[in-house]
Protein backbone atom coordinates (compact mmCIF):
# COMPACT_ATOMS: atom_id res chain seq x y z
CA UNK A 1 0.00 0.00 0.00
CA UNK A 2 2.80 2.28 0.97
CA UNK A 3 4.17 1.88 -2.59
CA UNK A 4 0.82 2.70 -4.34
CA UNK A 5 0.53 5.79 -2.28
CA UNK A 6 3.80 6.91 -3.02
CA UNK A 7 2.97 6.81 -7.05
CA UNK A 8 -0.30 8.16 -6.43
CA UNK A 9 1.30 11.47 -4.44
CA UNK A 10 3.46 11.70 -7.21
CA UNK A 11 1.34 11.56 -10.11
CA UNK A 12 -0.44 14.24 -8.21
CA UNK A 13 2.00 16.10 -7.50
CA UNK A 14 3.31 16.02 -11.49
CA UNK A 15 -0.38 17.28 -12.40
CA UNK A 16 -0.44 20.75 -9.92
CA UNK A 17 2.74 21.68 -11.26
CA UNK A 18 1.31 21.21 -15.12
CA UNK A 19 -2.02 22.67 -14.14
CA UNK A 20 -0.11 25.84 -12.06
CA UNK A 21 2.69 26.27 -14.67
CA UNK A 22 1.35 29.32 -16.71
CA UNK A 23 0.75 31.13 -13.19
CA UNK A 24 4.22 30.10 -11.92
CA UNK A 25 5.83 31.86 -15.19
CA UNK A 26 4.22 34.84 -15.45
CA UNK A 27 5.23 34.97 -11.63
CA UNK A 28 8.75 34.46 -12.07
CA UNK A 29 8.54 37.23 -14.74
CA UNK A 30 7.19 39.53 -12.39
CA UNK A 31 9.72 39.14 -10.12
CA UNK A 32 12.48 39.55 -12.65
CA UNK A 33 10.63 42.69 -13.57
CA UNK A 34 10.69 43.83 -9.80
CA UNK A 35 13.54 42.88 -8.52
CA UNK A 36 16.34 42.39 -10.99
CA UNK A 37 18.65 45.90 -12.10
CA UNK A 38 18.29 44.84 -16.45
CA UNK A 39 15.21 44.17 -16.83
CA UNK A 40 15.47 44.01 -20.41
CA UNK A 41 18.02 41.19 -20.17
CA UNK A 42 16.78 39.63 -17.78
CA UNK A 43 13.59 38.87 -19.49
CA UNK A 44 15.21 36.98 -22.12
CA UNK A 45 17.58 34.87 -19.84
CA UNK A 46 17.19 31.47 -20.33
CA UNK A 47 18.63 28.26 -17.66
CA UNK A 48 21.49 26.75 -18.90
CA UNK A 49 21.55 23.12 -20.46
CA UNK A 50 23.34 21.24 -17.88
CA UNK A 51 21.50 23.71 -15.22
CA UNK A 52 17.91 23.03 -16.81
CA UNK A 53 18.69 19.08 -16.25
CA UNK A 54 19.33 19.68 -12.53
CA UNK A 55 16.40 21.42 -11.84
CA UNK A 56 14.43 19.10 -9.25
CA UNK A 57 11.34 20.43 -9.89
CA UNK A 58 11.11 19.92 -13.75
CA UNK A 59 11.92 16.36 -13.03
CA UNK A 60 10.70 15.78 -9.93
CA UNK A 61 8.40 12.52 -11.36
CA UNK A 62 11.20 11.08 -13.11
CA UNK A 63 13.38 11.36 -9.90
CA UNK A 64 10.71 9.68 -7.92
CA UNK A 65 10.56 7.02 -10.31
CA UNK A 66 14.23 6.47 -10.26
CA UNK A 67 14.23 6.75 -6.70
CA UNK A 68 11.32 3.57 -6.28
CA UNK A 69 12.79 1.64 -8.76
CA UNK A 70 16.59 1.66 -6.75
CA UNK A 71 14.67 0.96 -3.63
CA UNK A 72 12.42 -2.14 -4.67
CA UNK A 73 15.15 -3.55 -7.20
CA UNK A 74 15.10 -7.10 -6.00
CA UNK A 75 11.84 -6.92 -5.92
CA UNK A 76 11.20 -6.04 -9.65
CA UNK A 77 14.44 -7.95 -10.78
CA UNK A 78 11.95 -10.40 -12.54
CA UNK A 79 10.07 -7.81 -14.01
CA UNK A 80 13.31 -6.47 -15.18
CA UNK A 81 13.88 -9.68 -16.96
CA UNK A 82 10.98 -10.76 -18.25
CA UNK A 83 10.84 -7.16 -20.06
CA UNK A 84 14.25 -7.26 -21.32
CA UNK A 85 14.07 -10.59 -22.77
CA UNK A 86 10.21 -9.53 -24.18
CA UNK A 87 12.30 -6.81 -25.98
CA UNK A 88 14.80 -8.71 -27.39
CA UNK A 89 12.87 -11.11 -28.57
CA UNK A 90 10.05 -8.60 -30.65
CA UNK A 91 12.72 -6.57 -32.12
CA UNK A 92 14.73 -10.03 -33.47
CA UNK A 93 11.30 -11.28 -34.82
CA UNK A 94 10.67 -7.37 -36.25
CA UNK A 95 14.20 -6.94 -37.71
CA UNK A 96 14.41 -11.16 -39.45
CA UNK A 97 11.41 -12.74 -39.51
CA UNK A 98 8.54 -10.35 -39.85
CA UNK A 99 7.63 -9.52 -43.59
CA UNK A 100 7.99 -5.55 -43.19
CA UNK A 101 11.77 -6.42 -43.36
CA UNK A 102 11.65 -8.96 -45.95
CA UNK A 103 13.36 -8.11 -49.57
CA UNK A 104 10.17 -7.76 -52.03
CA UNK A 105 10.98 -8.01 -56.01
CA UNK A 106 9.10 -4.99 -56.73
CA UNK A 107 11.44 -3.08 -54.51
CA UNK A 108 14.64 -4.35 -56.13
CA UNK A 109 16.06 -2.00 -58.82
CA UNK A 110 18.99 -2.94 -61.06
CA UNK A 111 20.75 -0.77 -62.82
CA UNK A 112 23.77 -1.10 -65.39
CA UNK A 113 26.68 1.87 -66.34
CA UNK A 114 26.81 -0.36 -69.81
CA UNK A 115 24.77 -1.21 -72.68
CA UNK A 116 27.01 -5.29 -72.60
CA UNK A 117 25.13 -6.13 -68.98
CA UNK A 118 21.79 -7.83 -69.09
CA UNK A 119 19.60 -6.54 -66.64
CA UNK A 120 17.37 -9.43 -66.85
CA UNK A 121 19.62 -12.02 -66.43
CA UNK A 122 20.88 -9.78 -63.41
CA UNK A 123 17.04 -10.64 -61.66
CA UNK A 124 17.32 -14.17 -62.57
CA UNK A 125 20.68 -14.41 -60.81
CA UNK A 126 19.14 -13.27 -57.77
CA UNK A 127 15.99 -14.50 -57.01
CA UNK A 128 16.85 -16.82 -54.31
CA UNK A 129 17.45 -13.31 -52.28
CA UNK A 130 13.48 -12.40 -52.16
CA UNK A 131 11.74 -12.73 -49.00
CA UNK A 132 14.80 -12.54 -47.01
CA UNK A 133 14.92 -10.14 -44.46
CA UNK A 134 16.96 -7.01 -45.12
CA UNK A 135 19.51 -7.70 -42.67
CA UNK A 136 20.11 -10.87 -43.33
CA UNK A 137 21.32 -10.09 -46.68
CA UNK A 138 24.92 -10.80 -47.54
CA UNK A 139 26.57 -8.56 -50.27
CA UNK A 140 29.05 -10.95 -51.31
CA UNK A 141 27.19 -13.41 -51.42
CA UNK A 142 24.65 -11.55 -53.82
CA UNK A 143 27.71 -10.26 -56.28
CA UNK A 144 28.76 -14.01 -56.38
CA UNK A 145 25.09 -14.84 -57.84
CA UNK A 146 25.39 -12.08 -60.18
CA UNK A 147 28.82 -12.89 -61.89
CA UNK A 148 27.77 -16.79 -62.09
CA UNK A 149 25.58 -15.80 -64.68
CA UNK A 150 27.42 -12.83 -66.23
CA UNK A 151 31.09 -13.03 -65.90
CA UNK A 152 32.19 -9.48 -67.72
CA UNK A 153 30.45 -8.37 -64.27
CA UNK A 154 33.38 -5.55 -62.74
CA UNK A 155 32.13 -4.00 -59.85
CA UNK A 156 28.68 -4.74 -58.17
CA UNK A 157 28.04 -1.83 -55.72
CA UNK A 158 24.53 -2.47 -53.62
CA UNK A 159 22.69 -0.16 -51.32
CA UNK A 160 19.77 -1.17 -48.77
CA UNK A 161 16.28 0.95 -49.36
CA UNK A 162 14.10 0.17 -46.21
CA UNK A 163 12.48 -1.72 -45.06
CA UNK A 164 12.53 -3.86 -48.32
CA UNK A 165 13.84 -3.06 -51.17
CA UNK A 166 18.07 -3.34 -52.97
CA UNK A 167 19.56 -0.67 -55.17
CA UNK A 168 22.14 -2.84 -57.75
CA UNK A 169 24.79 -0.84 -59.34
CA UNK A 170 26.39 -2.97 -62.18
CA UNK A 171 29.33 -2.20 -64.23
CA UNK A 172 31.20 -4.67 -66.58
CA UNK A 173 34.46 -4.82 -68.08
CA UNK A 174 35.11 -3.00 -71.35
CA UNK A 175 34.79 -4.41 -74.51
CA UNK A 176 38.55 -4.77 -77.08
CA UNK A 177 37.58 -6.87 -79.48
CA UNK A 178 34.89 -7.78 -81.93
CA UNK A 179 35.37 -11.45 -82.22
CA UNK A 180 34.17 -13.99 -84.83
CA UNK A 181 34.69 -17.54 -84.97
CA UNK A 182 36.05 -19.55 -88.27
CA UNK A 183 33.56 -21.92 -87.79
CA UNK A 184 30.20 -20.31 -86.55
CA UNK A 185 28.41 -17.03 -87.90
CA UNK A 186 27.66 -15.42 -85.14
CA UNK A 187 30.00 -12.47 -83.65
CA UNK A 188 30.57 -11.18 -80.29
CA UNK A 189 32.27 -8.73 -78.65
CA UNK A 190 35.00 -9.95 -76.00
CA UNK A 191 35.73 -7.82 -72.64
CA UNK A 192 39.03 -7.49 -71.15
CA UNK A 193 39.01 -10.60 -68.55
CA UNK A 194 37.91 -12.51 -71.86
CA UNK A 195 34.27 -12.80 -71.68
CA UNK A 196 32.14 -13.64 -75.00
CA UNK A 197 28.72 -11.24 -75.28
CA UNK A 198 26.62 -11.66 -78.68
CA UNK A 199 26.25 -8.29 -80.68
CA UNK A 200 25.87 -8.10 -84.24
CA UNK A 201 27.13 -4.83 -85.27
CA UNK A 202 30.51 -3.52 -84.76
CA UNK A 203 29.17 -0.23 -83.44
CA UNK A 204 32.38 0.14 -81.44
CA UNK A 205 35.05 0.48 -83.72
CA UNK A 206 37.15 -2.55 -82.30
CA UNK A 207 39.38 -4.26 -83.99
CA UNK A 208 38.92 -7.84 -85.34
CA UNK A 209 39.67 -10.93 -83.28
CA UNK A 210 39.50 -14.48 -84.75
CA UNK A 211 39.21 -17.45 -81.54
CA UNK A 212 40.39 -20.53 -83.98
CA UNK A 213 39.49 -23.06 -80.75
CA UNK A 214 37.57 -26.24 -81.99
CA UNK A 215 35.64 -26.65 -78.77
CA UNK A 216 33.23 -23.31 -79.37
CA UNK A 217 31.67 -25.67 -82.11
CA UNK A 218 30.18 -27.78 -80.10
CA UNK A 219 28.51 -25.05 -77.95
CA UNK A 220 24.75 -24.36 -78.47
CA UNK A 221 24.69 -20.90 -76.29
CA UNK A 222 28.07 -18.70 -75.21
CA UNK A 223 26.88 -15.95 -74.39
CA UNK A 224 28.55 -14.64 -71.15
CA UNK A 225 31.04 -17.61 -71.60
CA UNK A 226 34.95 -17.31 -70.96
CA UNK A 227 36.39 -17.15 -75.12
CA UNK A 228 40.13 -16.31 -74.00
CA UNK A 229 41.32 -17.08 -69.90
CA UNK A 230 41.72 -13.58 -68.22
CA UNK A 231 45.89 -14.46 -68.21
CA UNK A 232 46.27 -14.94 -71.71
CA UNK A 233 43.88 -12.24 -72.54
CA UNK A 234 46.25 -10.07 -71.19
CA UNK A 235 48.55 -11.08 -73.44
CA UNK A 236 46.62 -10.21 -76.42
CA UNK A 237 45.75 -6.52 -75.23
CA UNK A 238 49.68 -5.90 -74.81
CA UNK A 239 50.09 -7.44 -77.71
CA UNK A 240 47.64 -4.78 -79.68
CA UNK A 241 48.20 -1.81 -77.85
CA UNK A 242 52.70 -2.48 -77.58
CA UNK A 243 52.32 -2.67 -81.40
CA UNK A 244 50.26 0.01 -81.87
CA UNK A 245 52.62 2.00 -80.05
CA UNK A 246 55.97 0.82 -81.21
CA UNK A 247 54.89 1.21 -84.59
CA UNK A 248 52.11 4.38 -84.84
CA UNK A 249 51.66 4.35 -88.86
CA UNK A 250 51.29 0.50 -89.04
CA UNK A 251 47.36 -0.36 -89.53
CA UNK A 252 45.76 -3.43 -88.20
CA UNK A 253 43.47 -5.83 -89.99
CA UNK A 254 43.07 -8.14 -87.57
CA UNK A 255 44.10 -10.20 -84.67
CA UNK A 256 43.71 -14.31 -84.33
CA UNK A 257 44.30 -16.19 -80.92
CA UNK A 258 45.02 -19.98 -81.50
CA UNK A 259 44.02 -21.60 -78.31
CA UNK A 260 45.66 -25.14 -79.18
CA UNK A 261 48.91 -23.41 -79.60
CA UNK A 262 48.78 -20.20 -77.53
CA UNK A 263 49.42 -18.12 -80.54
CA UNK A 264 48.13 -14.49 -81.77
CA UNK A 265 48.48 -13.82 -85.37
CA UNK A 266 48.37 -10.34 -86.19
CA UNK A 267 47.59 -9.57 -89.81
CA UNK A 268 48.53 -5.93 -90.93
CA UNK A 269 47.11 -4.37 -94.27
CA UNK A 270 50.20 -4.74 -96.13
CA UNK A 271 49.27 -8.43 -95.96
CA UNK A 272 52.57 -9.23 -93.32
CA UNK A 273 51.41 -12.00 -90.14
CA UNK A 274 53.25 -11.12 -87.31
CA UNK A 275 53.35 -14.60 -85.04
CA UNK A 276 53.56 -14.33 -81.21
CA UNK A 277 53.63 -16.59 -78.79
CA UNK A 278 51.85 -15.63 -75.52
CA UNK A 279 54.46 -15.48 -72.99
CA UNK A 280 55.77 -12.45 -70.31
CA UNK A 281 58.13 -11.57 -73.21
CA UNK A 282 55.65 -10.15 -75.56
CA UNK A 283 56.95 -7.02 -75.62
CA UNK A 284 60.42 -8.27 -76.50
CA UNK A 285 58.71 -10.27 -79.55
CA UNK A 286 57.51 -6.57 -80.51
CA UNK A 287 60.43 -4.53 -80.08
CA UNK A 288 62.48 -7.70 -81.79
CA UNK A 289 60.60 -6.77 -84.59
CA UNK A 290 60.95 -3.49 -84.69
CA UNK A 291 64.63 -3.71 -84.99
CA UNK A 292 64.98 -5.93 -87.73
CA UNK A 293 62.71 -3.64 -89.61
CA UNK A 294 64.73 -0.73 -88.89
CA UNK A 295 67.55 -2.71 -90.72
CA UNK A 296 65.69 -4.23 -93.45
CA UNK A 297 64.28 -0.61 -94.66
CA UNK A 298 60.63 -0.68 -93.38
CA UNK A 299 60.18 -4.42 -94.62
CA UNK A 300 56.80 -4.39 -92.44
CA UNK A 301 55.26 -2.07 -95.17
CA UNK A 302 56.57 -3.44 -98.51
CA UNK A 303 54.19 -6.06 -99.11
CA UNK A 304 56.64 -8.76 -100.09
CA UNK A 305 56.94 -10.85 -97.19
CA UNK A 306 54.03 -12.90 -96.18
CA UNK A 307 55.08 -13.91 -92.42
CA UNK A 308 57.31 -13.23 -90.00
CA UNK A 309 58.15 -15.47 -86.83
CA UNK A 310 58.49 -14.59 -83.60
CA UNK A 311 57.81 -17.29 -81.25
CA UNK A 312 61.46 -18.57 -80.81
CA UNK A 313 63.44 -16.30 -78.17
CA UNK A 314 66.84 -15.31 -80.09
CA UNK A 315 65.68 -16.01 -83.58
CA UNK A 316 63.28 -14.62 -86.26
CA UNK A 317 62.28 -16.48 -89.79
CA UNK A 318 60.88 -14.72 -92.22
CA UNK A 319 58.97 -16.23 -95.17
CA UNK A 320 58.14 -14.15 -98.74
CA UNK A 321 57.31 -17.06 -101.22
CA UNK A 322 53.35 -16.67 -100.71
CA UNK A 323 52.26 -20.22 -102.44
CA UNK A 324 55.68 -22.05 -99.97
CA UNK A 325 54.12 -19.84 -96.75
CA UNK A 326 50.50 -20.41 -97.03
CA UNK A 327 51.19 -23.81 -97.18
CA UNK A 328 53.38 -23.84 -94.06
CA UNK A 329 50.72 -22.16 -92.85
CA UNK A 330 47.51 -24.20 -93.82
CA UNK A 331 49.93 -27.66 -92.50
CA UNK A 332 50.39 -26.22 -89.35
CA UNK A 333 47.07 -24.36 -88.47
CA UNK A 334 44.66 -25.88 -90.45
CA UNK A 335 42.01 -24.33 -92.73
CA UNK A 336 41.99 -21.45 -90.99
CA UNK A 337 44.51 -20.29 -93.54
CA UNK A 338 43.21 -22.62 -96.34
Amino acid sequence: MGLTRQIKNSIQGIARYWKNRKFRKETAFEKKQRYLFDAEKSSRWTVPFFTFFKEKKRFYYFNTVINILEQNKDRFRLSFIFIGTFLIVASSYILFFSPYFRVSPSKVIIERLDSITDVNIAYKSIEDIYNISIFSIETDEVINKLKTLQKNIKHVKISRLFPNGLKIIIESYKPQFFVRFPSLEKSYIITSNGILIYQKINDAGLYFLDLVDPSFTEMSFIDYKEGVAENFMSFILRSRDFLKTTFPTVNIAKFAYFKAEREIHITLESGLIVLLRTANDIDDQILSLRVYNDKNKDFINSWNVRYIDMRIPGKIFVCKDTVLCNGNLKRIYGEYYK
